[in-house]
């Protein structure tokens, strides 16, 4: 019986020792990659044109400067900027107005000299833009001179950027 013990660890350490370890089952597969980068621009109004205080009899022109800025992701050869009428317009000519309803005309250029004015639905600027360098675009506002009711007046003009 002694054999026979001594035979059967013998023959199980041989056959531990020739056994292999199972092999781990294995398979591949692809994962796809992607991403869509959209074309885009932003534009904003780094400076508003606001006037400050104005004498309720402007013997001359009020002007104040602004800045409107455009900046895209890729190179543009053409974009075009308009403004609108503002919140109240009457007929071709924007206004501020002050809540209990009084208003205040004023206009917008392009220039310094105000000798570009820009309509209702007119053009600020058409041009090239390149890509990520923002495009600075200078407006000038002015109220004529006149008789004006004390108050506060405000009015918001949309800016619509065409690309």
């Amino acid at each position: 019986m002694l054999i026979d013990k001594k035979f059967s660890v013998a023959a199980m350490v041989a056959l531990l020792g020739a056994a292999q370890p199972a092999a781990a089952a294995e398979t591949t597969a692809d994962l796809g990659v992607s991403a869509s980068v959209l074309e885009s621009c932003n534009l904003s109004a780094v400076t508003a044109l606001a006037f400050g205080p104005v004498a309720t009899n402007a013997a001359t022109p009020q002007i104040t400067p602004g800045v409107v800025s455009i900046v895209c992701t890729n190179t543009k050869a053409s974009v075009t900027v308009s403004l609108d009428g503002g919140a109240q317009p009457d007929g071709t000519t924007r206004r501020m107005a002050t809540s209990g309803g009084a208003f205040l005309p004023y206009k917008v250029h392009s220039d310094a000299g105000h000798a570009n004015e820009i309509s209702i639905g007119g053009t600020l600027y058409t041009g090239g833009v390149t890509a990520a360098v923002p495009t600075l675009l200078n407006v000038f506002g002015e109220i004529p001179q006149g008789n004006y009711s004390a108050g506060e007046y405000s009015d918001t003009i949309v800016v619509t950027l065409t690309y």
